[in-house]
């Protein structure tokens, strides 16, 4: 007995095993037919039969993995059910597409497919059925789950057959529930199903608003006359829920006739809509549909631009600001010049508001022919109106416009004479150039100065030579401003030419003006030591104030002979010219004028005034003479502290120390800060310079802020040293 129940457990376990290695078989059959019908891998040729039990198959070893309680793990499974719609349904594979798709159908009669597996084998009907798949998808649109219907109908919507048209419309002439006609009616409106037209016109007055506007926009994308005739039927009526739509779901009719090159039919529409939306504007009851008018006469600038410029007009005159404005920019895209003319004619009648966006719209786009109106609102009440015109006609830019420009810019005032001024240097065109020079060259003295002035900033060719000819003028007023106006070409100005006129000049304000362009001159001249020796060359032979006019030039180029120059005027008899020596000297640019400044400023003989001077031009110099050695400027620092008459000029030397990095400076600074009259500024100074140390020797510039945090100056000074203890100092001078 015992034996005999051992041989029947051995059974059982063999048993066992070799189902389980059946199984097993099974799933990797599955696995190897799916890579197959996915085109993974190759698949050997099927014929109907076979290939139809293959995708069963596949399906079978599927369906398990795809509703598996591992839910992350089902979706690999669903991309593979996928994969294989994709792959039959490539060109040229007819036959494995409709053989996949009757299998998909016979799975979903399966009682015991969850429904999400359910709602993915809809799915691929959705991406490879045709017209085999209708019957299966009119059954499901019948199914409880509402998500099921849902997936059917959109299956149906893009299913290629006919039928599935028929389907969609027999099941929207039975239907109640107001979300499934509106899926209804957007699938038949997405598939552009001309049979359709009727019923869903029927749907425009269907008591829910939710619905009519469904139907309006499937109108829309069915296009054609029949849909555009429904969709007036509602315009025709009185305004409602659905009108605007209606109107919307018209536009989009003519922007796709638009797009078909049918612009006479998408034209009338547009003129249509646009009739409707601004009768219902101008009645105080009804709201003011200002997109679609604004929709509608942008597609009609497209089609018919003849007939939207005179609309624009309209449209800009009506008072809404949002209308104008888009008014505007429809006619700045628009294909012609059309409408900017139109609404340049009307510019002097417009509100203020609108005449400035116009402006906006002649400056970018506008024409000779639209000079006059912009001429004629020059003179508004309004500065922004009058600012918008000067700048509409320097874009437009012909003789007019810049005749009418030179009249503001002579006799206007405040920024329209600015900008009028600043348009004209800038303006561009036919003859303007002409208007310019010929009253540069004639007429009277203010409109002539003004006129040279503007020769200078346009810098064409010959400018040069015409000012300094201008430049010798009788009339001190035009030599003064063709004086000026060489500043602005001082990079092209013959330097012997101008210093001769600098030194004949007689006027106070032609000197003046001749200086500002002798030093303009040379500060851009090439050769600097060249250009100053001509200008040494005539101080030697001038007198007087010319003479002085020339000298304080020099400061402009520099240079050794130049400062020679300047101090052997410091130490003329003739006070005026040792006045203007010194002045010259303290705008110096090169270090070398430091030390003959503090040699001024050390004379007891030398005024106050002068004194002052000196000191701050030798301080300057200090501080910004970087290319010099840093021991000369500390020396001459020092020596600039120890010559000092008065306490202002001596705490000014003190701030200059703190700008140099130097372990002497810092001895004295530290010195001072102990105790004196200059304890908070040298405390300051010391300060700032270790913080000016932190780069070149950080220990240094930290034991110093130490030794300054040590004397507790003050609350500030403590904050500003240990900053530079940190690493970080802290910019700016305190108090």
């Amino acid at each position: 007995m015992r034996n005999k129940l051992s041989s029947i457990a051995r059974c059982g376990i063999v048993l066992a095993v070799l189902l389980s290695m059946t199984a097993g078989a099974q799933a990797q059959d599955g696995a190897d037919l799916v890579r197959q019908l996915t085109g993974k891998t190759e698949a050997p040729a099927r014929d109907a039969a076979p290939l139809a039990q293959s995708y069963r198959r596949a399906i079978d070893h599927l369906l398990p993995l795809m509703s598996a309680d591992d839910v992350p793990s089902r979706y690999n499974y669903q991309i593979m059910l996928q994969d294989m719609g994709s792959h039959a349904a490539r060109p040229g594979a007819e036959a494995e597409r409709d053989t996949l798709a009757k299998a998909v159908i016979e799975t979903l009669d399966r009682a015991d497919m969850p429904d999400t597996v359910r709602h993915w084998f809809v799915l691929q009907l959705e991406r490879i059925g045709k017209g085999e798949s209708v019957p299966a998808l009119v059954k499901l649109m019948s199914a409880e789950d509402s998500h099921l219907r849902d997936c059917a109908r959109r299956a149906l919507e893009k299913n290629p057959d006919p039928s599935a048209t028929e389907a969609l419309l027999k099941e929207l002439a039975s239907a109640k529930d107001a979300a499934w006609k509106i899926g209804l009616i957007d699938a038949l409106g997405q598939r552009r199903a001309e049979e359709a037209i009727e019923p869903i016109a029927e749907a425009l007055g269907d008591s829910d608003p939710s619905v009519a506007s469904a139907a309006a926009s499937a109108l829309a994308n069915i296009g054609g006359v029949e849909s555009a005739k429904a969709l007036f039927g509602v315009l025709s009526k009185p305004w409602g829920p659905v009108s605007i739509k209606a109107a919307e779901a018209l536009i989009d009719i003519a922007h796709e006739r638009t797009a078909h090159n049918d612009v006479v039919n998408a034209g009338k529409l547009y003129v249509a809509v646009y009739n409707w939306a601004t009768k219902l504007t101008r009645d105080p009851d009804s709201p003011n549909p200002f997109s679609i008018r604004v929709a509608a006469i942008s597609g009609l600038m497209v089609c018919d631009p003849d007939k939207a410029g005179p609309e624009i007009v309209n449209i800009i005159r009506d008072g809404d600001p949002r209308v104008a404005r888009i008014a505007v920019q429809v006619a700045r895209q628009a294909p012609t010049k059309d409408a900017m003319r139109a609404l340049s004619r009307v510019l002097p009648e417009l509100h203020p508001h609108y005449q400035a966006q116009v402006l906006g719209l002649i400056a970018d786009r506008g024409d000779l022919s639209s000079v006059g109106p912009v001429k004629r609102v020059l003179n508004s009440d309004f500065e922004a109106v009058r600012l918008a015109a000067i700048e509409t006609l320097t874009e437009i830019g012909c003789d007019q416009s810049a005749e009418a420009l030179m009249e503001i810019a002579v006799n206007g005032s405040g920024s329209v004479q600015r900008a009028a001024r600043d348009g004209l240097a800038l303006m561009a065109g036919p003859r303007v150039e002409e208007v310019i020079s010929a009253a540069a060259s004639s007429g009277e003295v203010k409109s002539r100065s003004v006129a040279i002035g503007l020769l200078g900033k346009r810098r064409v060719p010959g400018a040069a030579e015409t000012l300094l000819g201008y430049a010798a003028d009788a009339n001190e007023d035009v030599s003064s401003a063709a004086f000026r106006a060489l500043v602005d070409v001082a990079d092209i100005v013959d330097v012997e030419t101008l210093a001769d006129l600098a030194a004949k000049t007689t006027g106070r304000s032609t000197r003046s003006s001749a200086g500002a362009a002798l030093r303009a001159v040379l500060g851009k001249a090439p050769d600097k030591l060249a250009a100053s020796k001509v200008v040494i060359e005539r101080i030697k032979t001038t007198d007087g104030d010319a003479k002085i006019t020339l000298l304080m030039s020099l400061d402009a180029a520099g240079g050794r002979a130049a400062l020679d120059t300047v101090t052997q005027a410091v130490q003329s008899s003739d006070e005026a010219l040792r006045e203007a020596g010194i002045r010259t000297l303290g705008n110096w640019p090169d270090f070398e004028a430091a030390d003959v400044l503090l040699k001024i400023a050390s004379n007891p003989d030398t005024s106050l005034t002068h004194y002052v001077l000196a000191v701050r031009g030798a301080l300057r110099l200090i501080v910004t003479g970087g290319s010099a050695p840093l021991d000369d400027r500390v020396a001459l620092c020092l020596r600039a502290f120890d010559i000092a008459r008065r306490d202002d000029e001596k705490r000014q030397v003190i701030a200059a120390m703190g700008a140099l990095p130097s372990a002497k400076l810092a001895e004295r600074l530290l010195v001072l800060a102990k105790d004196g009259s200059f304890k908070t500024e040298a405390a300051l100074a010391a300060v700032e310079l270790a913080g000016n140390m932190l780069r070149s020797d950080r220990e240094a510039a930290r034991d110093l802020a130490q030794k300054i945090r040590d004397l507790n100056v003050s609350d500030d000074v403590n904050g500003r040293a240990e900053a530079v203890m940190r690493g970080r100092p802290m910019r700016g001078r305190g108090r």
